[in-house]
């Protein structure tokens, strides 16, 4: 009745990887969309009105990717006390934000002197239409393909913070990174029990890469010839 056998206070493993591949993705879908919106919000203002709100959101843009994703991601769990799985989200969001708005603000500043946007301007067309109706919807294909690869590193920060203790406390509700967390203290005689939530995060990450990896190529001009 146990295919893996139980934890520690016995309850079937099994179920509780079910439970918590629930949990870490929730996670990890969450941090990525919150970050999506964020890059899109900066990465628009930039590449839209250019100039010195160009640079003021570049420079703050370049501290954040100055700082290594992890670090960033726990200074930011620490600052919410008690720590729990909506601190996750947040902290994974904001080291997912300068991703999305460098990317966004290239694409935009490539679509600024493109021909259909001289044509826009050239008939009159009020400003604030051609960002939205002409620049930005044609800037966020890249971006788009960008949130698959960046969605598997939101699921290994997440589950780095929880093995880091700064997510959910409550181990009745399963996370991966928990119960990776909580297997190393029995890891000499229970290895099985880091083994499986370990390779659950391995197989999952690897499968959005590959899935961004083939919408890259699918989605890229150059790969249909």
């Amino acid at each position: 009745g146990h295919p893996l056998g139980g934890d520690l206070q016995g309850r079937d493993l099994l179920s509780r990887l079910l439970i918590g591949s629930q949990q870490t993705l929730m996670v990890g879908v969450l941090a990525t969309f919150l970050g999506l919106i964020g890059g899109l919000v900066l990465g628009t203002l930039a590449g839209a009105l250019g100039g010195w709100v160009d640079s003021l959101v570049m420079r703050a843009v370049d501290v954040m990717l100055s700082i290594p994703s992890l670090l960033l991601a726990v200074s930011v769990g620490v600052l919410f006390s008690p720590p729990n799985i909506y601190t996750v989200i947040v902290a994974v969001a904001i080291v997912q934000v300068p991703i999305f708005a460098r990317l966004l603000r290239g694409s935009m500043l490539a679509q600024r002197h493109s021909d259909h946007v001289l044509a826009a301007r050239s008939l009159g067309v009020k400003p604030g239409a051609i960002v939205f109706r002409h620049m930005l919807p044609n800037s966020l294909g890249p971006v788009i393909v960008q949130s698959t690869l960046v969605l598997a590193v939101a699921i290994i920060d997440a589950a780095a913070l929880s093995f880091l203790g700064l997510g959910n406390p409550d181990d009745s509700v399963p996370e991966w990174g928990q119960m990776l967390g909580t297997s190393q203290q029995v890891f000499d005689s229970h290895p099985n029990l880091a083994f499986w939530p370990a390779g659950c995060i391995i197989v999952v990450a690897l499968g959005f890469t590959l899935m961004g990896e083939a919408l890259r190529e699918a989605l890229d001009p150059k790969n249909r010839r």
